[in-house]
């Protein structure tokens, strides 16, 4: 049974945590720039203690994050909660949760990347309804594409339903903080591309692929059976690496299960080309299914990206490249 999270709205008190890395490298005029844009969208962020901690190469203790997440859950001032960004090791945070705490407090958990694993880890233990989508990271740029924040918008403060997902005219990759001049470069979007026509129908589960593997034979697996899986992943792998994580896709039987399959867009730095494409990888890994598969789609490392709501129910079109939210996400 889905546990569903009130909505936000302006007014709301966002808590941030750091369940993962530890953000000591974030630019401090951008953690200001995101606070600004932020604000006038009528949020106010209150940051756990723990977000600046460094202890080893994560974000605090096991202990020290998990309480950070605890926290935020507990406190009635809190809304929703807003992951700083990824990195490493929020998985680890799944063994010393208090499941009956989050069930009693449900409230929205947004982030994408490794927070993949505590958004689906809670939703196999509670049914508590995550979404992959914007992180704090998400507004620390520039420019932050209307795109995301209209799909934001619509998915957790003001509900659309049905609401089919539409593709964005231009995109980024995530590399301005790398840049002298710290700008984004937008290109036009190429569109969402079906690798098999076909229609079909289930709950939403998946994230980033790698680390929603990591998850699997412990007792945070979410059951696949009947689902619509989405799947990222991010600049530091390569086509090789993707290859080995859809195989294992394949041999843990992930695949047999599932009704459809949405793939996010890749960022370039992974370096598909025609000689060792995305399609090749698929051809192998997908040989005997059946099911609808639509790629490119705007969610992971890229910007912009939209808002999934984890485990509730979306329809496939993959001829008409159309992806449905059939209920929404938030009360």
């Amino acid at each position: 049974m889905l546990l569903k999270p009130p909505r936000l709205k302006p007014g709301d008190t966002l808590g941030v945590i750091a369940p993962s890395s530890p953000v000591v490298g974030a630019r401090p005029e951008a953690v200001r720039r995101a606070r600004a844009y932020l604000a006038a969208k009528g949020f106010r962020l209150r940051f756990a203690s723990q977000v600046r901690r460094t202890h080893g190469h994560a974000a605090g203790t096991i202990r020290e994050r998990a309480e950070a997440l605890h926290a935020m859950f507990r406190d009635p001032r809190i809304a929703g909660i807003l992951t700083f960004w990824g990195g490493y090791q929020s998985h680890q945070l799944l063994e010393y949760l208090d499941y009956g705490l989050i069930r009693r407090h449900p409230k929205a958990l947004l982030g994408y990347s490794d927070i993949t694993a505590l958004q689906a880890g809670i939703f196999a233990r509670t049914g508590l309804v995550g979404f992959s989508g914007p992180g704090l990271v998400t507004f620390l740029p520039p420019v932050v594409p209307s795109h995301t924040w209209e799909h934001f918008e619509r998915v957790v403060m003001h509900p659309v339903v049905p609401l089919t997902l539409r593709p964005s005219r231009t995109w980024s990759e995530n590399v301005w903080w790398k840049r002298k001049d710290g700008r984004m470069i937008f290109r036009r979007s190429p569109p969402w591309t079906p690798y098999r026509h076909g229609r079909a129908a289930g709950r939403l589960l998946g994230g980033n692929l790698g680390t929603f593997l990591l998850l699997h034979g412990t007792p945070y697996w979410p059951d696949l059976r009947g689902a619509i899986l989405f799947a990222e992943e991010d600049e530091t792998e390569t086509t090789g690496t993707v290859d080995r994580l859809f195989t294992k896709l394949r041999q843990i039987g992930a695949l047999r299960e599932i009704r459809g399959l949405v793939i996010g867009r890749f960022p370039s730095a992974v370096g598909f080309s025609r000689r060792d494409s995305l399609k090749m990888i698929l051809d192998d890994a997908l040989r005997g299914t059946r099911f609808p598969v639509l790629t490119g789609v705007e969610f992971g490392h890229t910007q912009p990206l939209v808002t999934l709501p984890i485990g509730v129910r979306v329809r496939l079109d993959a001829r008409r490249r159309a992806i449905t939210l059939l209920e929404a996400g938030v009360r």
